[in-house]
C-alpha cells in the first residue's frame, strides 16, 4: 500500500471521491486513508467479494456513504458518480483461476463494469479523474524481471489478465477522447491485514497446514 498512498498524495486534489469495490481488501485500506484525510468518500460495492467489516468503522461517519450496487448496472454507475470528482476504480473479480471455469465472469466483472463506469464519467459534469487498479498479469510470462512499465509486447496468459488489459485500453481511449484524467496502477501480489486470498496468502496458509511441503503452481 505504500505506492498507493504515495500516488494518492501526488494525484488527489479533490474532496468528493468514489471508491468502487471499496469494501474489498485493497479498497478498504484505501477508504481508510481517504477518510483520514477528511474527504467525502462514497463506496460502491456489490459485496460479491468485499465485506462491510473492512469499512465498518466509517459507516456512521457523516462524510461517508455506502451504496450497495453493481457496475454492471449502468444506473448504479451513474448514481455513484453523482457529484463525484475523483474515482478510484478498485472493483473487479479478483480470482484469476475462476476464468478457467466461468468464461464470462472476467469479461462482465472487469470489462463491462469498467465500460459502464467510464460511460457514467463521460456523461458526468464533475467526475473527470480516474485511478484504475490494474494488474501485473497483463504482461503474461515476461522475459525481463523486474518488469519495466514499458515492457512489450503485452501477452496476457489468463482471461483475467486479458480483461484487465482491455480495461487499460478503454481507460486510455476515454481519457484521450473525452478529456478524462487517468492514472493506471499495476498491482502485483498485494499483501497485508484483511487479505483473504492471493499467492502469498495461499503460501502462508499451505505452510501453516504442512510446514514440510509447499505446493507451487508452475516452476
Amino acid at each position: 500500500m505504500k505506492l498507493l498512498r504515495m500516488k494518492t498524495r501526488m494525484q488527489l486534489k479533490t474532496n468528493n471521491t468514489l471508491v468502487t469495490g471499496g469494501a474489498g481488501f485493497i479498497g478498504g485500506h484505501l477508504v481508510d486513508s481517504l477518510m483520514k484525510k477528511k474527504l467525502n468518500v462514497v463506496v460502491l460495492d456489490n459485496l460479491s467479494s468485499g465485506n462491510l467489516n473492512n469499512i465498518e468503522g466509517w459507516l456512521s461517519d457523516k462524510n461517508f456513504m455506502f451504496i450497495k450496487g453493481d457496475l454492471k448496472n449502468i444506473a448504479d454507475a451513474r448514481k455513484a458518480v453523482k457529484n463525484i470528482e475523483t474515482v478510484f476504480h478498485m472493483a473487479a473479480n479478483p480470482e484469476v483461476r475462476v476464468g478457467e471455469t466461468d468464461l464470462r465472469i472476467h469479461f462482465e466483472e472487469n470489462l463491462v463494469a469498467t465500460f459502464n463506469l467510464l460511460e457514467a464519467m463521460r456523461k458526468s459534469k464533475s467526475a473527470k479523474t480516474l485511478i484504475l487498479a490494474s494488474t501485473s498479469t497483463i504482461y503474461g510470462e515476461a522475459s525481463v524481471t523486474p518488469t519495466p512499465e514499458d515492457y512489450g509486447p503485452l501477452i496476457p496468459i489468463s482471461l483475467y489478465g486479458a480483461s484487465k488489459l482491455g480495461c487499460e485500453a478503454l481507460t486510455c481511449s476515454y481519457a484521450y477522447t473525452f478529456n478524462i484524467r487517468a492514472l493506471i496502477l499495476r498491482f502485483a501480489n498485494v499483501v497485508g491485514s484483511r487479505s483473504t486470498h492471493g499467492v502469498i496468502a495461499d503460501f502462508v496458509k499451505k505452510l501453516r497446514a504442512n510446514p514440510r511441503k509447499l505446493e507451487i503452481l508452475g516452476d
